[in-house]
């Protein structure tokens, strides 16, 4: 299927698939001047819109295809395993750190609360 078809098949952009192409992601063929995805690259779209679904960076997936090598090897299971537990540990991190700006951000809230139904109160002894 050619490019056209692909990106209204997959609701996808033309941009996207060719940034996935400059990144080696995706490797369509070339028939004449014109991107040609095979199964393999439909394959692999699919595979890299699952694993953006679950968050994981460009470099990320860099790094599980070149897993692929290895495809089915105990090796390229316990490659994914430390990246999958890698992400993990990342999101975890990032957690942490919304988890304090929430704590911050609840502060705040609670603080100007404060003052406007102060505010409140003294407009309404004013008046």
């Amino acid at each position: 299927m050619y490019i056209g078809e692909f990106i209204q098949t997959f609701e996808t952009t033309r941009e996207t698939v060719r940034y996935y192409i400059e990144e080696g992601l995706l490797t369509p063929i070339k028939v004449n001047g014109n991107y040609f995805f095979t199964d393999l690259d439909i394959s692999d779209f699919k595979n890299i819109r699952e694993l953006r679904d679950m968050g994981l960076s460009i470099r990320v997936l860099k790094q599980i295809k070149k897993n692929k090598k290895d495809c089915g090897s105990k090796r390229q299971w316990e490659d994914n395993f430390q990246i999958i537990n890698d992400e993990l540990e990342r999101v975890e991190k990032e957690l942490e750190i919304l988890a304090q700006q929430k704590k911050t951000l609840e502060a705040v809230s609670n603080q100007l609360q404060l003052v406007l139904d102060e505010c409140s109160k003294k407009e309404l002894e004013n008046e």
